[in-house]
């Protein structure tokens, strides 16, 4: 019966096991590169998911052997939550939500726990069972506008302390100037969200084990966040000092490496350092803590508590336990039902022939010529169907065109602006407007940003497909593609994004972009389905 859970769970979660897999490792799927490069490579914040259910797993199997834990099932609220939690995964399948699926995960093991084992072994487990939230990848659009602050944060912070320590250096958005023509990019690796996610997994993992009780183990896993800043600073300082001393090419290669590691070994030593401050601070004024060991008053002392582990392991075969099986054979059919279409990665070539070679507009005949994003932005979009083109013309300026397409994945489409900024670029402007296609057929609700990049100002307008329909609303978009789905109609969704510079006045920008904007709606319709 055990194994029959087991293997229900994992065929329940398979598809979301997955998806975690390639947010964890974005290059996994390079099979072309080494087992280094695919576990490195990207852009990811969750490189220690994998380890969070291990560690959950062998405190589970410690707390097992060495407390005492009784057999008082609660049949009732452990069928509602295990009920619950179904039905979450199942919406969060059908809507294509990892995240959620993610989450039911931990409630169908709590009710589980709840509907075999009872309250009491509920309480005992209850850390290596939320643990596992570590595991699962928020969604980067919740995260990105703390991703960036956390950047210029981290960017800041170390170039004022690489000016106290003698080094001439300057913060420019997330690059960092140095003497000598030397420029450091302070990249998405570097801006303390993956050490700030990782650190908060080891803090509470520090804080639940140490020898402090009650509020003070709160706040000491709250302070694992100065923590992670604190020692992802430290990291940026010595990257710059690095550069300033050697290379660049020595900063970002060798001892990018090796000093993320030594961030753990700083984060652990401040945790340590923190704890015994604490300890110590008690004592002086008078209110020592009281150290007791880890669970010192449930530890399995008596003869009877030898049969704990056959007890547990016979609780399943009851009743109670193959109605958890045929709930969890449900689900399996449920979500494995939901997601039999889903590829991990969209490659058509729907975007890369929407429009053609050469257009004309406002009188002005365009040609172009094509630009590749670079692997690791399509890794990210989970979709390698994109147009990234240029239109051209004597006397013009250039006009660029972006298009991100899939047939059935929303992840395939960011908001511009949260990359703009993320990527260092002022946003001075954002406005809605409507662009109008040529054949006067349609109106189109569209987006512009106006962005201040070094010296020279941009103009970006843009829209979200979502169907048969476009909308200026990323979480419009979203919500259409998930009720298109739902209903068996058209589910593709697509960012179109025109850019260009501003010459002259953005009212010229803004009136060229959506004259280039509304010759290709024509097309898009045609094409983009």
């Amino acid at each position: 019966m055990w194994l029959l859970l087991v293997a229900a769970l994992i065929a329940a979660f398979a598809h979301n096991f997955g998806e975690m897999w390639i947010r964890w490792f974005p290059r996994w799927h390079h099979g072309e590169l080494g087992l280094y490069e695919r576990i490195t490579g990207g852009q990811s914040y969750y490189t220690h998911g994998p380890l969070v259910p291990l560690v959950s797993l062998l405190i589970g199997i410690l707390l097992v052997r060495h407390t005492r834990i009784r057999v008082r099932p609660r049949r009732a609220v452990g069928l509602a939550v295990l009920i619950l939690a179904i039905l979450m995964h199942l919406v969060g399948s059908l809507a294509r939500v990892n995240f959620v699926s993610g989450f039911a995960l931990i409630g169908m093991v709590m009710g589980l726990i709840l509907l075999v084992w009872g309250a009491e072994a509920l309480r005992r487990l209850w850390f290596p069972v939320a643990f596992l939230l570590f595991m699962v990848p928020l969604p980067e659009v919740t995260i990105s506008n703390f991703n960036f602050n956390l950047k210029m944060l981290a960017a800041s912070w170390g170039v004022s302390l690489a000016n106290m320590l003698g080094v001439t250096a300057e913060r420019v958005g997330n690059r960092v100037l140095l003497d000598g023509d030397k420029s450091l990019v302070i990249a998405n690796v570097c801006n303390g969200l993956r050490t700030l996610i990782s650190l908060l997994a080891f803090g509470a993992l520090y804080a639940y084990a140490c020898q402090l009780r009650g509020l003070w183990r709160l706040g000491l896993f709250a302070a694992s966040l100065g923590v992670a800043l604190v020692s992802n600073t430290v990291r940026v300082v010595s990257l710059i000092v690095v550069a300033d001393i050697w290379s660049v090419e020595s900063a970002v290669g060798w001892y990018h490496d090796t000093s993320g590691i030594l961030v753990f070994v700083l984060a652990l030593l401040l945790m340590f350092g923190l704890e015994r401050l604490v300890l110590w601070a008690r004592k002086a004024v008078g209110r020592p803590a009281e150290v007791t060991p880890l669970f010192a008053d449930v530890r399995r002392r008596r003869p009877e508590d030898d049969e704990q582990a056959s007890r547990l392991w016979r609780a399943v075969v009851s009743p109670r336990g193959s109605v958890a099986v045929l709930l969890m054979a449900a689900a399996v059919g449920g979500a494995m039902w939901m997601n039999r279409s889903i590829p991990p990665y969209w490659n058509t070539k729907a975007a890369e022939g929407a429009l053609p070679r050469s257009l004309d507009v406002g009188g002005t005949l365009m040609y172009s010529h094509d630009i590749d994003l670079d692997q690791q932005t399509k890794d990210i979009l989970e979709t390698g169907d994109c147009l990234n083109r240029v239109y051209l013309a004597p006397g013009v300026a250039d006009m660029g065109f972006c298009i991100i397409f899939s047939r059935d994945n929303r992840k395939g489409t960011h908001p511009p602006d949260l990359c703009l900024a993320g990527a260092g670029e002022g946003i001075l402007a954002q406005n809605d407007l409507t662009a109008k296609s040529t054949d006067g057929r349609r109106e189109v609700p569209c987006r512009e940003l106006i962005v201040q990049a070094g010296q020279q100002r941009q103009y970006y307008l843009y829209t979200y497909k979502c169907g048969d329909s476009y909308t200026s609303s990323f979480l419009r978009q979203q919500f259409a593609i998930f009720l298109n789905g739902l209903l068996d109609r058209n589910s593709s969704g697509a960012l179109i994004r025109v850019s260009t510079n501003v010459v002259t006045t953005v009212e010229d920008a803004r009136q060229r972009s959506m004259q280039l904007l509304g010759v290709a709606i024509p097309h898009l319709d045609e094409k983009l389905k």
